[in-house]
Parts: structure tokens; sequence; C-alpha cells
């Protein structure tokens, strides 16, 4: 193992996913509101029902700047026709 892949797996490991996800939920409403993605693209790449989990996670561990962002979501793509 060369150093390089040493420490891109390292940083693979101790990456947060949930974190991750977050960050990329706010980053597609952002571009939902400004236009360069559809509603039909974002039902096709994350689930209501996926959302709705993340949601009840975060309101479990009362993070809830996170559930605002996830209900925005939820409500703008998944309810409003």
């Amino acid at each position: 193992m060369t150093p390089e892949e040493f420490y891109w797996k390292e940083k693979i490991e101790n990456l947060n996913f949930t974190e991750v996800r977050l960050n990329s939920l706010s980053w597609v409403l952002d571009c939902y509101n400004r236009g360069t993605i559809r509603k039909r693209t974002i039902k096709q790449l994350i689930p209501k029902q996926s959302l709705k989990t993340l949601l009840s996670e975060m309101e479990d561990l009362e993070r809830y700047e996170d559930c605002i962002t996830i209900k925005e979501l939820l409500d703008i793509i998944y309810t409003k026709q």
C-alpha cells in the first residue's frame, strides 16, 4: 500500500456518512431553488421513506436545525405539486 492509498483509506474510514448526507440535502435543496435540478431527479435519487427515517433520527438526537432542512425538502419536493 502506498502512502497516498493509506492516507485516503484513513480519511474514508473516519467519514461520518450521516453528516455528509445532511450536508448534501441542504445542497440539493439549494440547487432545486436555483432551478439547476428537477423535482423528478430528486425523487428518483432520494426516497421519501429514507428522508422520514433520517428526520426521525435527527429528532431523537435533538438536532433541530437539521430537521428543518429535511422537513423543507420533504415539503417542497414530496407534498407540493
